[in-house]
């Protein structure tokens, strides 16, 4: 099946842009209310953007799935609109964060776990220097480790397991700050100079977190119907694996996502502190090639339905060959995800995809125009296409123009992602 003609009638990049969707009176604590402050991560969309999808394309009661939850705003703000939530991420740290930050806890059992944990810490010793592993030897002095890794093995005796998450999810969040790690990089780039002055201390930024952790937990609680919270697991089904693995049997009325970027960045390299610390925690720790958008994913060579996208990578030939097989497989990718968004979806059912168009080697990687051939081609129809600027979005703003790879957003390169886009479609 190909596609011989652009279907979009003009150019995303010519449509005006509308305010509203923008939510640009809103503050970094705005977009951080609840429990959407348990854990940092990087290209997440606000939550205030997935529940105005939701409340304007589903109902109390529908069924409403995030394909590629990451920290699970959509299966947040889903539960809180009194819908059932469905989705499924690759990254297990994904699901760690989305299972703590939508599941209410006895406020009772916080204070007294955090008490004791605190007095456990207070009372073990961590003079005795462990072996640092390989992959975190880069990231962290010999003093920090014996900290954490001491604390760690405090939180491995906390049960139940949804009370061992919280705090797991608290230990993750400080590990970026705790280490070597440039504080303003998604990427993993190291700052040597970033505890010169030996100002480093991970135990009081871990219970700073976990305070801030339990005043969230009782607003949640205060907040969610208590039909959710006696029914949680009816109402919030998230997954770790493939989309590919998601259940189809009941049909969701909508599917709110904001999918990889492609090359944007290593996926699992942006997680890299927390899945080395806490393997011990997953049954299955994915590699790169597991992650849509890595460099180091390879697809099926299936038929492409984007015209568009296969000039695309046709045009990525000349500077390098590995780098239009990525660009294909992505788009494939993407076939696939849409493939299975129309089988997730009931007849009249909408997807609200969030995504930006950005440029790789000098070429332009228009994602709208090739998305819309794809989802036009599976069966979708267009509904609107909204553009938005982007305010809060967690993304580096600039690229190197030769490699097209991100970097740091103090040095003078091509500015992207300043816009994105919500493509509303319908399965006919």
């Amino acid at each position: 099946m190909s596609i011989s003609r652009s279907r979009l009638s003009e150019p995303v990049t010519k449509f005006k842009v509308e305010n509203s969707w923008s939510f640009d009176n809103l503050t970094q604590k705005d977009t951080n209310y609840l429990t959407h402050c348990y854990h940092r991560y990087p290209a997440k969309f606000i939550p205030q953007l997935a529940r105005r999808l939701i409340i304007e394309n589903s109902l109390d009661g529908d069924i409403v799935c995030d394909p590629f939850y990451g920290s699970g705003s959509t299966i947040l703000e889903s539960i809180l609109q009194n819908r059932i939530a469905l989705g499924t991420d690759v990254n297990p740290i994904a699901h760690m964060i989305t299972m703590a930050k939508t599941t209410p806890l006895d406020p009772s059992k916080i204070s007294k776990t955090k008490l004791s944990l605190h007095h456990n810490i207070k009372n073990s010793s961590s003079e005795e220097n462990h072996d640092i592993p390989k992959e975190l030897s880069k990231w962290f002095d010999q003093e920090t480790y014996n900290i954490l890794n001491n604390l760690l093995s405090q939180i491995k005796l906390i049960k139940p397991r949804k009370l061992q998450i919280f705090f797991l999810c608290a230990f993750s969040h400080i590990l970026k700050t705790s280490s070597y790690w440039n504080n303003g990089s998604v990427k993993p780039h190291k700052d040597k100079t970033k505890f010169l002055n030996r100002v480093n201390d991970p135990l009081s930024r871990y219970f700073s977190q976990v305070n801030k952790m339990e005043i969230r937990n009782k607003q949640l609680i205060d907040t969610l119907s208590p039909k959710i919270i006696k029914n949680l697991d009816f109402y919030r089904r998230a997954f770790v694996g493939d989309l590919q693995n998601l259940p189809t049997i009941d049909k969701s009325s909508l599917i709110v996502t904001s999918p990889p970027y492609v090359i944007s960045y290593e996926y699992r390299d942006i997680h890299s502190l927390s899945l080395s610390f806490l393997e011990d925690f997953f049954k299955d720790i994915p590699s790169k090639k597991h992650f849509i958008g890595s460099s180091h994913r390879k697809s099926d060579d299936k038929n492409l339905y984007s015209h568009t996208g296969g000039l695309i990578a046709d045009s990525l030939l000349s500077s390098s060959k590995s780098l239009s097989k990525t660009v294909h497989s992505y788009f494939i990718d993407m076939q696939n995800f849409f493939h299975k968004s129309y089988d997730l979806l009931k007849t009249n059912g909408k997807m609200a995809v969030v995504i930006g168009n950005t440029a790789l080697r000098g070429v332009d990687i228009s994602n709208t125009q090739v998305f819309d051939e794809i989802l036009t081609t599976i069966g979708f129809t267009e509904d609107k296409i909204i553009k938005r600027k982007i305010p809060f979005k967690c993304l580096p703003t600039t690229r190197d123009p030769k490699t097209g790879r991100f970097v740091s957003s103090n040095t003078t390169h091509n500015k992207s992602y300043s816009h994105e886009y919500i493509m509303i479609y319908s399965k006919n």
